[in-house]
């Protein structure tokens, strides 16, 4: 897998993809696409070699749990893919923890600044 550089991708943002692990990475999705967004999510990171924690909405955790077992069947080893399950507390607890590097975020405007923050 190789870097690129993509220009304007829209006004004034640049995209750069390079392949260096982090470690631990996270995902926040949110609940009105339960599959798709974890998909655009996680294979990355793994195949990037990193290992995943996957925050799902409160609301419809049941589709990330289905993703994992596919994986899990797909050959996928244990530790690799990690869920978690809550709502503000657990999302507290991905941010701070010093051992995930970074975190990916689908979801509302209100949402994405706490999580900047």
């Amino acid at each position: 897998m190789a870097g690129e550089v993509v220009e304007n991708v829209a006004a004034g943002i640049d995209c750069q993809s390079v392949r260096q692990p982090l470690g631990v990475v996270a995902g926040i999705c949110p609940f009105n696409f339960p599959a798709m967004v974890p998909l655009w999510m996680f294979p990355l990171a793994v195949a990037t070699g990193n290992t995943f924690v996957l925050k799902p909405s409160e609301k419809d955790p049941g589709a990330s749990l289905l993703l994992a077992d596919l994986a899990m069947q797909a050959g996928l080893p244990k530790g690799v893919l990690n869920i978690v399950h809550g709502a503000h507390d657990i999302v507290n607890q991905v941010l701070d923890h010093p051992d995930i590097k970074a975190v990916s975020f689908v979801g509302s405007n209100a949402a994405g600044r706490y999580i900047y923050k």
